[in-house]
């Protein structure tokens, strides 16, 4: 093979990489929701833990509840989830993970560590559900 093929084949083997990394395929950032599923109408605060690289962890548009973060070891965070005082958590959007790319919500997982009612009594964590989703 001559100096010259060997060029022309390493020049077209980079075009086609270049070619792939523009490909729709890629990944594509944005928004996961984590929802909540509860046995309880009168939650009041909710701390859980995500696993799975994210960037930012907000309360869902629209909401007011308080949201407090603290990173664990690796892509995991702990999160606490606060209604406001006269108001409690609803079933449903608890969270928005803002993610590099929202076609991997499979791997990510949300778990509940504890739960308290509207007058802060620790509640059992049986029945309680978190699902990420993409919105």
């Amino acid at each position: 093979m001559t100096a010259r093929t060997l060029c022309a084949l390493l020049l077209s083997a980079g075009a086609i990489g270049i070619a792939g990394c523009s490909s729709p395929d890629g990944p594509t950032a944005g928004e996961l929701e984590v929802r909540l599923t509860t046995p309880n109408a009168n939650d009041r605060a909710i701390l859980l833990r995500v696993g799975g690289t994210q960037t930012a962890v907000s309360a869902p548009v629209g909401s007011n509840y308080r949201v407090l973060t603290a990173p664990l070891a690796g892509d995991t965070v702990r999160v606490v989830v606060i209604a406001p005082v006269g108001s409690t958590l609803a079933a449903g959007t608890l969270l928005r993970l803002t993610v590099p790319d929202t076609r991997q919500a499979g791997s990510y997982v949300a778990k509940v560590l504890d739960v308290a009612s509207a007058t802060y009594a620790q509640r059992a964590t049986a029945g309680y559900v978190l699902t990420v989703v993409k919105p």
